[in-house]
Formats: C-alpha cells, sequence, structure tokens
C-alpha cells in the first residue's frame, strides 16, 4: 500500500484547525482581521456640533432684516407707491419758486415778534414802537430785513413817537424763507400795504452784513432813508 492510501486524511484539514476558505484565509486568520478593523475604526461618539445652531442664527437673521425691510420700504404694496418717473420729473421741473406767503409770515411773526410789537401791531406805548402803519416798514425792503436779521438797539421815532427799545436779531435763526414770510407779513397786515419780500433778497443782506451787531436805527436810516409821501 503506498503511502497516499496508507495516510488517506494527511490532505485534509483537521477538525480543529480549518483549511482556507475561498477567499484564501484560515477561518482564526478571518477572525484576526475582523479584529483589527474593528479596532481602527472610531468610535461614534455622544454629543453636538456648533453648525447647525449657528445656521439656523443666520437664517433667523435674514429673516428678521427682510420683514424690517418691507415693512419700512413695501409701501403698502401698492402699485401707485413707486413711480419710476419720478425722479426724472423732479429733474426737469427745476428749482421750486419762492412764494411770500403771508399767512406763514404771521404765525412766525406771533412766535418771534408779537410779545413787544402785540399780535395788533400797534406795539407797547412808551416801550415798543408800532408796526401797523409804521414807516419803517413800508418802501425800502432791505431797512426791514436789516432789522430783523440785525436786530435794533436806541432810540427811535416812529409816527412821532420816540421809544429807546432794544430789538434782538430774530432773524438770524431764521431761514432766509421765513425771514422772507415774516417781512411780508408785516408789511401787509393792519392795513400795511406794501409789497412782499423774497427770500432771494433776504440772501443779498444777510450775506452783505454777515454777523454783524445790532443796527443803531440812526445810521439804518443813512442807508435806507424813509420815504416821503
Amino acid at each position: 500500500m503506498n503511502d497516499r492510501n496508507r495516510h488517506p486524511d494527511r490532505n485534509r484539514p483537521s477538525q480543529g484547525n480549518p483549511g482556507p476558505g475561498p477567499d484564501g484565509l484560515s477561518d482564526g486568520r478571518l477572525v484576526e482581521v475582523h479584529s483589527q478593523l474593528a479596532r481602527d475604526k472610531e468610535e461614534p461618539r455622544e454629543g453636538f456640533s456648533l453648525t447647525p445652531i449657528v445656521i439656523v442664527f443666520i437664517f433667523c437673521g435674514f429673516g428678521f432684516w427682510g420683514g424690517l425691510y418691507l415693512t419700512r420700504n413695501s409701501g403698502n404694496f401698492a402699485s401707485t407707491a413707486f413711480d419710476v418717473n419720478a425722479p426724472k420729473a423732479a429733474a426737469s421741473a427745476g428749482p421750486i419758486e419762492f412764494e411770500p406767503d403771508a399767512a406763514k409770515g404771521e404765525k412766525l411773526f406771533v412766535a418771534q415778534c408779537a410779545a413787544c410789537h402785540q399780535p395788533t401791531g400797534l406795539g407797547v406805548p412808551g416801550a415798543f414802537p408800532p408796526l401797523a402803519g409804521s414807516p419803517w416798514v413800508a418802501g425800502n425792503e432791505e431797512r426791514l430785513i436789516k432789522a430783523v436779521l440785525a436786530g435794533l438797539a436806541g432810540e427811535i421815532e416812529v409816527k412821532g413817537v420816540k421809544y429807546n427799545a432794544n430789538m434782538p436779531n430774530i432773524g438770524a435763526g431764521l431761514k432766509d424763507a421765513q425771514v422772507a414770510h415774516i417781512a411780508t407779513y408785516v408789511r401787509q397786515a393792519w392795513g400795511n400795504t406794501a409789497g412782499p419780500v423774497m427770500d432771494s433778497q433776504v440772501a443779498v443782506v444777510r450775506k452783505a452784513i454777515g454777523a454783524r451787531g445790532q443796527y443803531v436805527p440812526a445810521d439804518l436810516l443813512k442807508e435806507h432813508p424813509l420815504e416821503t409821501k
């Protein structure tokens, strides 16, 4: 009997040491490989990432900004709220022409001047001269404009009566248009019939006199004498 027949189980894998499988690895080697892969794999960890929270806050911020923008600029979603031709129309219209407004002048006069000259324009006897029928406010516009812009200090004679009052420079804190409105009102109220005053006239006088002090009435008359009827 040859060796092959004498030892028929020599090439057969033993029950305790299985032979290689279809992939060429024995069961023992396959277990070792699986164990190594399990060790190398990162274990899952519990916790959270800040990235999703940051993204949520960013989207909330955009939503808040968008809502605020729509609230301020939506024009109530009216189709007539915005006119694309409006800027062109405004540009072609040119500068707005000033119109003296005695009604606006009256409101300014009540707030700035009526305490001394009274709403009736009659002034206070012995203290503040009248404006009604006063030659100081009629005639040359610059005389009245200068008195409003710079003020008056010293003796002044109105309608044969002398006054020694101190008129502040109320026009220094007003715009040219406001001074023009006041002067127009004074020249046309209480029976006065003088013409209106333009804001351009006030601007010229303001530039000419600068930030000077109060006028002495006699000096102002040298520049603009009272008109004789």
